[in-house]
Order: C-alpha cells, then sequence, then structure tokens
C-alpha cells in the first residue's frame, strides 16, 4: 500500500494554495479496474495541466479486496488495500456491494491513512468519473464542497425515518448531497466516516428504509450523517455532468463549465444519430455496464453524426486513456455497436435472407440437443429461454475468420443470448450436415452447433 502526495501548501510561490488528496474509492472486480484506470489516467493529465500551483495533490486509490489482497494494479496507481465484506458479512445487507465505500474510508482511517497525508483535505472519487479540467479545491476548513443531486431532496415525508436513526435532526437540515464528489477538510471526514458507515447499515437493514432510499441508501446514509454531525455543504451545480443521449442539445464548450464526466448513465443512440429511447440499449451504445467482466476495446468507434457533443467527448476520453496506458489488455468484447440485441421485427426478417433461413430451424449446442431458433426471436435451449436476431451492422465481415472478429465486426452473424451470457453465430451452410460457430462476447469461448431440422436448407 501506498500513496502520493504533492508538496507542501506553504509553497512562497504559489501564495494561499490548498492542495487536496484524491482518495478513489473501488473494489478489486474488473468492472472497477478498468474505470479506475480511466479516471487515473485523466488525473495526472489535469494535474499536469494545473502547473505547480494547481491544488490537485497526492493520489491514493482505495481498495475494497477479497481479505486486502493487491489486485495487481498498485504499480499503476499508488493504491491501499483494504478488507471488503466477505460473503456473509454483506449476504447479511442485501449484497449491497456499495457498504463497502464507507468500511473502506473507516479502515483507512483507522490504519492511519489521514495522518500518512500530507494535504489537508480529500476529494472522494468514484471510478466512473472523468475529470474535464483541473480541479480546484471547493472546501474551506469549516465547509465541504458536494454536488447537488435532484433525487437526493429530503421532505417531511422522511421525518419518521429521521426522528427514528437520527433524533433532533429535521428534514430541512439534510443537504442533497452524497459521498463523491466531495471535498472535505481531514479531520471532518475523519469524524463523519464511522457514523456514514453505521447509518448505511442500520438504514439497510430496516425495510422502511431500505424500500424508500433503495440504491442510494447509502448516499442517505452520508447526507444524514453530516446533518447529525452540523457537517455544511457548498453545493457546486457544476462539480459534475451526467449526460445522456436525451440531454439533447449540449454546448460544444461544456468541458470547460464543469469539472467532471460522471458516466453513471449509459449513452444510447441509433445508427443515425437519434436518441434510442428510453431503458433502451442503443444500435451505438456506450455503456460502462456492458465491460463488467472486460475491459472495453481500444479505438472504440465514435458515435453518429447527430449524436451531442456529450457522447463525442466521453467516448474520446476513453479512447485516449486505453490507447494511452501501455498495459491496457486486449478486449475480447464489442466495442459500441452491436449491443443492441432485441428480437427481430417483421420488417427486419423480411429484410435479412439469414434471419429468414434460420428462423423456425433446429440445432444441437456443443453436442446437446434441443437448441432451437424458435419463431419471433424466441430461443429454445436446454439452459432456458433466450432471445436471438439480428447482430447491429459493424464493420467487417466474412472475410475475417477469427473469433475476436467475430465479436467485434461481423456482418453475417446471428446473437444467441441465454443464460446470462451474449453470443454471436456464424453458420456454415455448405457443410453437409450446415453447422455454426458460437463465440462468446467477453472470453471468446467457442461453441460448435450441427443442424438438426428445420428451417435452414429448407427455408
Amino acid at each position: 500500500e501506498r500513496s502520493t502526495s504533492a508538496a507542501s501548501a506553504a509553497d512562497p510561490a504559489c501564495p494561499g494554495r490548498r492542495p487536496y488528496h484524491t482518495l478513489l474509492t473501488s473494489q478489486a472486480t474488473t468492472y472497477q479496474a478498468w474505470q479506475s484506470r480511466i479516471m487515473y489516467y485523466h488525473f495526472v493529465k489535469q494535474r499536469k495541466l494545473a502547473g505547480p500551483c494547481g491544488e490537485m495533490g497526492g493520489f491514493t486509490r482505495l481498495v475494497a479486496s477479497e481479505d486486502g489482497k493487491p489486485d495487481g494494479l498498485e504499480a499503476e496507481m499508488p493504491s491501499f488495500f483494504v478488507r471488503q465484506y466477505t460473503t456473509a458479512e454483506i449476504a447479511r445487507y442485501g449484497h449491497f456491494g456499495v457498504l463497502n465505500r464507507p468500511f473502506s474510508v473507516v479502515q483507512f482511517a483507522d490504519r492511519g491513512g489521514f495522518e500518512a497525508l500530507q494535504e489537508q483535505f480529500v476529494y472522494i472519487a468514484e471510478t466512473d468519473h472523468v475529470l474535464m479540467r483541473p480541479l480546484p479545491n471547493l472546501a474551506t476548513p469549516d465547509k465541504a464542497a458536494a454536488f447537488s443531486f435532484g433525487y437526493m431532496h429530503c421532505g417531511s415525508s422522511h421525518q419518521p425515518l429521521l426522528d427514528k436513526f437520527a433524533p433532533g435532526v429535521t428534514y430541512s437540515d439534510v443537504q442533497p448531497v452524497g459521498p463523491s464528489p466531495l471535498v472535505v477538510s481531514k479531520p471532518v471526514l475523519r469524524r463523519l466516516a464511522p457514523l456514514w458507515l453505521n447509518l448505511s447499515l442500520a438504514l439497510k437493514l430496516d425495510p422502511v428504509a431500505d424500500r424508500r432510499f433503495g440504491w442510494v441508501l447509502e448516499m442517505w446514509g452520508y447526507s444524514i450523517a453530516a446533518a447529525s454531525l452540523g457537517v455544511k455543504h457548498r453545493l457546486v451545480r457544476n462539480f459534475q455532468v451526467e449526460y445522456g443521449a436525451s440531454a439533447g442539445r449540449i454546448p460544444p464548450e461544456f468541458p470547460t463549465l464543469s469539472y467532471i464526466f460522471h458516466y453513471t448513465y449509459g449513452i444510447e443512440y441509433t445508427l443515425q444519430g437519434r436518441p434510442q429511447g428510453v431503458m433502451q440499449i442503443g444500435e451505438w451504445s456506450l455503456d460502462k455496464r456492458h465491460y463488467g467482466a472486460d475491459h472495453p476495446p481500444r479505438g472504440l468507434q465514435l458515435p453518429p453524426d447527430g449524436a451531442n457533443a456529450a457522447a463525442f467527448w466521453l467516448t474520446r476520453a476513453w479512447n485516449e486513456a486505453s490507447a494511452g496506458i501501455p498495459a491496457w489488455p486486449d478486449s475480447h468484447s464489442m466495442g459500441t455497436v452491436g449491443w443492441r440485441r432485441n428480437k427481430p421485427t417483421a420488417e427486419e426478417l423480411a429484410a435479412s435472407p439469414l434471419a429468414r433461413r434460420v428462423e423456425g430451424s433446429r440445432w444441437s449446442w456443443s453436442g446437446v440437443a434441443g437448441f432451437e431458433f424458435a419463431r419471433g426471436g424466441e430461443l429454445v435451449t436446454p439452459w432456458g429461454k433466450g432471445v436471438w436476431g439480428l447482430v447491429s451492422k459493424a464493420a467487417g465481415g466474412a472475410d475475417d475468420p477469427s473469433k475476436d472478429a467475430q465479436i467485434k465486426a461481423c456482418a453475417d452473424c446471428l446473437f444467441a443470448d441465454f443464460a446470462n451470457a451474449n453470443h454471436n453465430v456464424r453458420f456454415s451452410w455448405d457443410a453437409d450436415p450446415p453447422t455454426f460457430r458460437s463465440v462468446r462476447v467477453g472470453d471468446l469461448q467457442e461453441v460448435a452447433g450441427k443442424w438438426l431440422g428445420g428451417g435452414g436448407p429448407a427455408a
């Protein structure tokens, strides 16, 4: 474990400089590892742009891992490892993994982490934060700085829960903030962390509070803890942006107007550059959730013409980081095209000779019979129902036989998704009987199939 700090604030060449230390809370998963790498790349870039008098000081990735074991990225970025909740422990709290965040900060404090930092302020960051410009110290010793979340406003209907878990606190005391993005003095954070953790745990165990606060419960644990201790925040509305496709027109200069791009939402477009729709995966899609077990590929395809400025900026930010990190691994996942995997419409079936030929056909899957491309995009397998359909139009084609190309650029594939896995399937109709090769997205596991009847050659 180690962390780096900037030079002392008492630099005569930089009067009034108040450096802060960036504390990136993370877990030892592939999903958060690649996000951490992008975040750190842009942190280093913006700290350099800030110059010697900038207030961006040292950096520590605070990682919750099994038994506090290193995860292999400690040579790439300064890291401090603490133990995550065990499976049995977190099961008591409904497997709500974000509780590891306050648990990590408490362990960091208990092990002298704050005392080891030269800076007197801390910026708590999340893995899906990308700095767009140098971030100054927005806090003071007695007033933290935080983003104002539109979904975190406390009202009179919350008062019964406040009376139960934070006696003496009224709903008007609770600010619409969470623990990130946050700049706060070390003494205040040291005082806040234990109550933030304990309140989050208690709220999660209470059925009424759990239902009321849902997926942002741990954020409420922080905001109620702050109100209980009288900690006030400066509300910084341009601390971050969270743009998606539905944001409409965004001024090209938006990166100069806010500090952080928080890519908590996917950006989903049709290939014609129109927003795909609410809760829809786009024909062009940039969404962190696609990469739960694999890094995003380098050189992601840019958005279609008509997409907003945020889509272009974030794609380029990911591409810049992945290109600039020498050890970025080869990805076996799709890029920004291919994730929209819906049952084919009647119009799509009519326009696709391949889909018409496959519909209604029965196959074996790795020698196991019972795999059927049923009517209307229904997939019937020995392992449960699934969905099949047309792979979104991407560059490439049948002339590249590699498994990797079958995932990233397959113009003559269908998808067959079942058992929580995505597969791209390419058919060989000249074989006797016809066969297919399936390649699983993420790990390139290959499976062979053989035609057993229906559809297929008879179509």
